[in-house]
């Protein structure tokens, strides 16, 4: 019984080791963190867009009370008080945002870029709107209205409350719009721009990401960002096609993208197409700069890339991502520039200690720039706790950099 027992107890020592040094359950457990977080925005967007529902049917009941005031408008025979009003529903019409409310099928925003086109446009309506409630108010306060009788004042007045609401119906749905621009970027981090993911949690990801028919452009666009990232083209480029062909922020983003899964075709030359009309519809979008920056270094035009990742370090919910890509980038021009080293090095480090708690890929991308810097020891104590934190084939890319550290040979990361 005894040398049974301290057979077991041997047994369940080596167990006990085996978990400590099993870096899968960590990894297991930010996956699941991120299917919950990936499901919590899919049951904000589908909330979202019920709000949307709701501003249409009170858009939809104001233009019925507007018809039906119709026949006591036309009963108003003074000619400077129809041309007033007239003018006001002009400025009302021309606004165009009538046309868009009523269209169900219109698509929210989805980036958070200062130089997005929708966002300028949104602000223009909303001055145009503000002048228009202001023409109103010096009409209802005019001479002319005050000389024609109660019956007309009182069909006047209640077109002019109706009006208004219909002004606070379209203020609360530029407001919608607006709304719709956090979507993607609450996405965008589950498509691996740091091509930092487990083949397991790709899979993952994308199962989550997929939204069972149900509308939601900024998750499908993740979703084909994500395959893209993974290299299944055939499979992306069916979900960038109708965000390509459906005017919104996310069309210069889903066109970059596209640009990408072309080029992983061999298609150069509808590739360049795809990347050239994204920039012109929104040069300074992050997230096309981003996948700009991917393109260029699958084409060895580092420079550009550089030239991307570098306008990303000044946005905060890039920056750290940014320093990390450009770390790894001068990390592979030392033989070119040996200054390089000194710049990988820093930017690896900066966003490391901006990094809590550290991953992986924090340690790993580290561990690279240091042995761009020779500096061997530092690099492998990285590259060690990289592998603690990875799983099982991301320890594959830790062994392959241990491996160039030891050998003291240039490491090719993937860019």
């Amino acid at each position: 019984m005894r040398f049974v027992a301290a057979i077991l107890l041997v047994h369940a020592s080596l167990l006990l080791d085996w978990a400590k040094a099993c870096p899968q359950d960590e990894p297991s457990a930010t996956t699941d963190k991120r299917v919950e977080a990936i499901e919590k925005v899919h049951e904000d967007y589908q909330e979202y867009l019920k709000q949307k529902q709701t501003l249409v049917e009170s858009f939809q009941t104001l233009q019925t009370s507007l018809q039906q005031t119709e026949a006591e408008w036309n009963r108003i025979q003074n000619e400077g008080v129809i041309k007033q009003f007239a003018a006001i529903q002009s400025s009302l019409n021309s606004l165009q945002i009538s046309n868009s409310i009523g269209s169900i099928g219109s698509a929210p925003g989805g980036n958070n870029s200062p130089n997005d086109f929708a966002m300028r446009q949104q602000l223009q309506q909303q001055l145009m709107a503000n002048r228009m409630m202001e023409n109103m108010n010096t009409f209802m306060r005019s001479q002319e209205l005050q000389q024609l009788g109660v019956e007309a004042q009182r069909a006047i007045q209640a077109r002019f409350a109706t009006m208004q609401k219909v002004m606070k119906v379209e203020e609360d749905y530029r407001k919608w719009q607006l709304g719709g621009n956090r979507f993607f970027e609450k996405y965008w981090n589950f498509t691996d721009p740091q091509k930092a993911f487990s083949e397991q949690e790709i899979q993952t990801v994308l199962q989550a990401l997929d939204t069972d028919g149900k509308d939601n452009p900024p998750a499908q666009l993740a979703q084909a960002l994500l395959l893209t990232r993974k290299g299944d083209y055939s499979q992306a480029k069916p979900l960038l096609d109708p965000i390509i062909e459906s005017p919104s922020p996310l069309q210069s983003i889903a066109l970059m993208c596209k640009a990408l899964v072309l080029d992983g075709m061999d298609k150069d030359r509808d590739s360049k197409l795809a990347m050239q009309n994204s920039i012109k519809i929104d040069r300074a979008n992050p997230y096309c700069r981003w996948l700009r920056a991917r393109l260029a270094c699958k084409q060895d035009q580092l420079n550009i890339a550089e030239t991307e990742w570098k306008a990303l370090t000044t946005l905060p919910t890039m920056q750290q991502d940014a320093k990390r890509a450009l770390a790894l980038l001068y990390a592979q021009r030392v033989s070119k520039t040996p200054s390089n080293a000194g710049r990988a090095v820093a930017l690896a480090q900066e966003a490391h200690q901006d990094e809590t708690p550290a991953t992986w890929f924090s340690h790993y991308v580290l561990a690279v720039a240091l042995h761009s810097a020779k500096k061997k020891d530092e690099a492998i104590e990285q590259v060690q706790a990289a592998k603690e934190l990875a799983s099982e084939d991301l320890q594959m890319r830790c062994d392959a950099l241990r491996q160039a550290i030891d050998n003291q040979t240039p490491f090719v990361a993937d860019l």
